[in-house]
This record gives structure tokens, C-alpha cells and sequence, in this order.
């Protein structure tokens, strides 16, 4: 997976966009990552020292102050913007180039794997003739559960049989023999496969 850059500039304080325009400026100059930058470094630079300014006399300032200092705050954010571009552009998703830019890096997705095994495996009594209800906790990375079902030992694994499967974290097991034990578990299916099954729960049907 490449890597990006986080550019939420938004988000910032007025202090905190001051701050990333400054260390964008340090980190660039004479970076031989970044020798053709879309936005020249000492425009940067002295747009920093105009919004440092601005803010420090819009402190408790006049109307006009802030203004003038919200004028900056989005000439900065619009050249932030489009020096990420270039950034990206060079870069082409290299950590360590990146990483050399100034801007801060996005956090990279980490793979979820097999999911883990569904909890608290209920086969709960209804009225309903032949009818049990299942319910489990839900399980991260899993995008459906393979409901399995037996009548025999539960201990032994070629007795377990595939029943359904649902996007939920219940289910309903109909045509069922009235009052004769079951035995019911589910094993959470995510992008990398199956999971183990969840302690077997017995329930009975009405």
C-alpha cells in the first residue's frame, strides 16, 4: 500500500497551519526530493512571516486585524494545498520521500486478517414450533458468519454441519424437531478467509 500525506488544513489552529508552513519551507529547502516545488520556498517563507504577524495583532485586535488575517490563513491553506499536490505528484507514494516533505504523514491502513472468533454464542427458546433463536457478538473484519448446527457430540468436528450464513449477528434455525438438544455455533468470515468457530451453544426447540 503507498504511502500519503495527511492534509487536513481545516482542521488547524491558526498557530498550527503557521507551524506547517514553516516546517514544509525547512524541511524542502535543499531537498534534492523536491528540486522543481509547484509553490517557490521563499514565497512560503514570507507568507509565514506576514501570517505570524497578522495573528499576533489580531490577538485581541481590531475587526480589520482579523480580516487581514483571515486573508492569510487562506492564501496558506491554498499553497499548502497545492505544494501537497506537487509532494504527491514526485513522491509517488515513497514513505521516505514523504516523510522528507514537512507535511505530516496519513496513517496507512494495516490489513485485518482472518477474523477472530465470535463471543457469547446464545440458542435461545421461542414459542415458535421447530424454531431457535441464535445470537453472538460480532466480530471485527468479519463481513458475514457460516452458521453451523448439530445434533450429535459437539466435541467431534465432522459432526458439525454448515446451515446458513448471514450478514448479521443473529439467526433464526427453523424445522427444528420439537424439544430434541441442538447444537449451534458460527465462524466469522472476513476478506482473508474464515475464522475458527465460536463455543458451541445447545438449544432446544419448542
Amino acid at each position: 500500500m503507498k504511502a500519503n500525506i495527511k492534509l487536513s488544513l481545516f482542521e488547524l489552529t491558526f498557530v498550527k497551519l503557521l507551524a506547517l508552513l514553516r516546517n514544509v519551507v525547512a524541511k524542502m529547502t535543499g531537498n534534492p526530493n523536491f528540486t522543481t516545488p509547484a509553490v517557490p520556498l521563499d514565497d512560503m517563507a514570507k507568507l509565514a512571516d506576514d501570517l505570524e504577524a497578522a495573528i499576533e495583532d489580531a490577538t485581541n485586535g481590531s475587526r480589520q486585524s482579523k480580516l487581514v488575517r483571515n486573508a492569510l490563513v487562506q492564501q496558506a491553506r491554498e499553497m499548502l494545498r497545492v505544494q501537497a499536490d506537487y509532494v504527491r505528484s514526485v513522491c509517488a507514494g515513497d514513505v521516505v520521500k514523504l516523510d522528507s516533505s514537512g507535511y505530516e504523514l496519513a496513517k496507512q491502513r494495516e490489513p485485518i486478517g482472518i477474523p477472530g472468533t465470535a463471543k457469547d454464542m446464545q440458542a435461545l427458546f421461542t414459542n415458535r414450533r421447530g424454531e431457535v433463536d441464535l445470537r453472538w457478538k460480532s466480530v471485527h473484519g468479519a463481513h458475514g458468519y457460516q452458521v453451523w448446527m448439530t445434533d450429535k457430540d459437539p466435541a467431534l468436528e465432522a459432526n458439525w454441519q454448515a446451515i446458513g450464513y448471514t450478514t448479521r449477528v443473529r439467526h433464526s434455525v427453523t424445522d427444528l424437531e420439537s424439544l430434541k438438544a441442538y447444537w449451534f455455533c458460527v465462524s466469522a468470515i472476513g476478506t482473508a478467509g474464515e475464522g475458527a468457530q465460536s463455543d458451541p451453544a445447545k438449544g432446544i426447540a419448542a
